[in-house]
């Protein structure tokens, strides 16, 4: 991808008002989907200044790295230190001010449940991300619902969206018959392909010898010839929006697509997160 230049500040906006009281809840996430799987699942409890992501905005670095990568922290991938979500908001599982944060790891499998305990610590807001894979850069989000206080159970619906951070190749990113533009391996974050392409629950749905869907391997975006025909160009097709869905195709070995239309595709919402609050 080329990376987005909004700094890490743009999580910084108006004070918050209005605080809920202190308060652990329980939280399951169920994945909605019929093929594609989730990583470690972000949940932020917060003030009105984190804003995580918003629609018809440019992504900032930590939402790329979580939409490209499923990356949150640096123990999950050190090239990221600085520029996630971690570097963002804080420590994790502390009480930064504004916010305070847990990732739940482990893939979320297709129509299967994972239930949290989660402490809120007294913050008034609640944010939710997680990459769908195999894609290029989409991730399930909950943004900014005010924590419920009375006891009780709340189920919130989750829409699949588009970061915009890199264009939607669908290239299978495990393949060695083609490489980024300037010969780089795909499959890393900030180069084309889908993430999670090499992961086992994944890989035995996944084709090779896809062209391309937003870009055309040996192609730029504007149609010109690269001086290789085996590279991938990458770019953005952002701001965040709601994601247009994977296209797929029907050919394992060939057509655009290195993704099933008949196993990757998905209609939102793609996930749904119930919280309870438990009697005081």
């Amino acid at each position: 991808m080329k990376f987005n230049k909004l700094a890490l500040a743009a999580f910084i906006g108006l004070s918050a008002s209005g605080y809920s009281q202190a308060v652990e809840v329980e939280l399951s996430i169920t994945n909605l989907t019929h093929a594609n799987y989730m990583t470690p699942r972000l949940a932020i409890a917060h003030d009105a200044s984190v804003d995580a992501f918003e629609v018809g905005t440019e992504a900032s670095t930590a939402l790329a790295w979580l939409a490209e990568a499923g990356v949150i922290d640096d123990a999950q991938n050190p090239d990221s230190t600085g520029m996630n979500f971690e570097a963002a908001l804080g420590p994790v599982d502390t009480d930064n001010g504004s916010n305070t944060w847990h990732r739940f790891g482990g893939l979320l499998a297709p129509s299967t449940t994972l239930t949290y305990s989660f402490d809120t610590m007294d913050k008034p807001l609640f944010s939710l991300l997680t990459m769908l894979i195999p894609t290029n850069d989409a991730f399930a989000g909950l943004d900014s619902i005010t924590i419920p206080t009375e006891p009780g159970t709340y189920t919130y619906y989750l829409n699949a969206y588009d970061a915009g951070t890199e264009l939607n190749d669908e290239l299978n990113s495990t393949r060695t018959d083609i490489t980024e533009e300037g010969g780089a391996a795909l499959g890393g974050y900030g180069v084309p392909g889908v993430a999670g392409a090499g992961a086992p629950p994944i890989a035995p749905t996944m084709g090779t010898g896809g062209t391309g869907v937003a870009v055309t391997v040996g192609f730029d975006q504007d149609g010109n010839e690269l001086a290789s025909p085996t590279e991938v160009v990458d770019g953005t097709d952002g701001p965040v929006h709601i994601h247009r869905n994977t296209l797929g195709d029907s050919s394992a070995t060939g057509g655009t697509s290195d993704l099933d239309s008949s196993v990757h595709r998905w209609l939102n919402p793609v996930a749904k997160v119930t919280i309870v609050v438990p009697a005081a």
